[in-house]
């Protein structure tokens, strides 16, 4: 072969590489996109689920709770979470859920 050819050649191989180079960036640069639209509506679904699920478990607990406002059923948390026994049940929960994981 001669130099022209190989040069040729090597000139070809590079231009293929740059082109597979730019292709890769551009399917990593949609990849990121999708990870931010993708994984944040997962997660705010299952935020939102997390919410409704815990809100009803509240409700469940109040008497009349459409006469309650937000602002009371706010202090009313605020006192049971002033309780000793409350906070003392919320640490070993913690720790358990803790313990768990690791």
């Amino acid at each position: 072969m001669s130099k022209k050819n190989n040069s040729e050649s090597l000139k070809s191989l590079q231009a293929e590489l740059e082109e597979a180079e730019r292709q890769k960036k551009y399917y990593e640069q949609q990849e990121k996109i999708l990870r931010r639209k993708v994984i944040p509506k997962l997660t705010r679904a299952e935020r939102t689920n997390r919410l409704c699920t815990r809100a009803g478990i509240l409700e469940s607990f109040l008497v009349h709770p459409e006469l309650l406002s937000n602002d009371q059923v706010m202090d009313l948390l605020k006192i049971a979470f002033r309780q000793k026994e409350v906070n003392e049940a919320l640490n070993e929960m913690l720790e358990t859920v803790t313990e768990e994981t690791c």
